[in-house]
Formats: structure tokens, C-alpha cells, sequence
């Protein structure tokens, strides 16, 4: 959204403004349609699911290990792995991951936290693991990620 208010705010040509707006439509329609319908599982089968998720979020700033989950819950590590993508459809170490990355974006972007900084309460050891494995999944670097999409303030006249 905030590449869409600095297109409109820099005058930029139309088609570029109906590119972002297909590209945010495109992006709101897979977030909604991907959510997978839980209504079809057991009530013990859902509350495993979001279970997890919350562990997830609530511990993300740790190097989350999918044992220590199972562990957590009293399950297998293989019985939780199968059950999340189950409900889910991705594997669980790969829902930990889009995780992380989703918080490093809103940390790239709304914080002046440095990239050591972040990796660090992502749970990573070092900075050059988080750029390198940031870069893998998002295709930009940590810092080509934060001067591309930071620093844009909404409502700016």
C-alpha cells in the first residue's frame, strides 16, 4: 500500500498504478483463498493447528526447532509435521520460516533497527545466516528490502 501512495503521490504514468493495484489485488486474493478451511477438521485437529501457530509467533524470536514443538504439545515430531501440513498445506519448519520473514519485513520497514539487530530477535545466530537465507526467500538482500519499501509515510500530502 505504501508503494501505492508514493506511485499516486509521484504522478506516476497510469499503468504503473493499475501494475500495483493488480499486483496488491493479486497479493489480498492468494492470502484469503490460501487460508485453508479448518472447518473440516476435528475440534482436536484445529486447536493442535492454532496452537502451534501461536507457539510459533509467541517464540519466534528463538531458533524454533519443529522437536521442541512436538515436545511442547506432548505429540510426535512426525505426527505434528503431518497433521500441520494437513491442515495448513506447507510444512511446518516452512510456516516457521514464512514467519520469521514476515516480521523481518515489518522490522525492515517500520523500525531503524539494524539488519544485526533483527536477525538477532529472529533467533539467528549471526546477521550474514539471516541476510543470506532473507535473500533466498524474498529474492533481495535485507537492506534492498528495507531502502525499497521503507520510509514511505502513508499519509503524506
Amino acid at each position: 500500500m505504501k508503494q501505492l501512495q508514493d506511485i499516486v503521490k509521484n504522478k506516476y504514468p497510469a499503468i504503473a498504478l493499475d501494475a500495483m493495484s493488480t499486483s496488491i489485488l493479486t497479493e489480498l486474493y492468494g492470502q484469503l483463498t490460501l487460508i485453508p478451511p479448518v472447518e473440516n477438521y476435528s475440534e482436536n485437529q484445529k486447536q493442535i493447528y492454532y496452537d502451534i501457530m501461536d507457539y510459533v509467533k509467541t517464540n519466534i524470536s528463538r531458533n524454533i526447532k519443529i522437536s521442541e514443538i512436538a515436545a511442547a504439545f506432548g505429540y510426535n515430531e512426525k505426527y505434528i509435521s503431518h497433521r500441520f501440513v494437513e491442515i495448513c498445506g506447507i510444512p511446518l519448519k516452512q510456516y516457521i520460516l514464512k514467519t520469521k520473514i514476515e516480521q523481518a519485513n515489518y522490522m525492515l520497514t517500520d523500525t531503524n533497527k539494524s539488519i544485526a539487530e533483527i536477525a538477532k530477535e529472529l533467533g539467528y545466530s549471526d546477521s550474514h545466516n539471516f541476510s543470506r537465507t532473507y535473500k533466498k526467500i524474498t529474492g533481495l538482500s535485507p537492506s534492498e528490502y528495507r531502502n525499497t519499501f521503507s520510509k514511505r509515510l502513508l499519509y503524506h500530502v
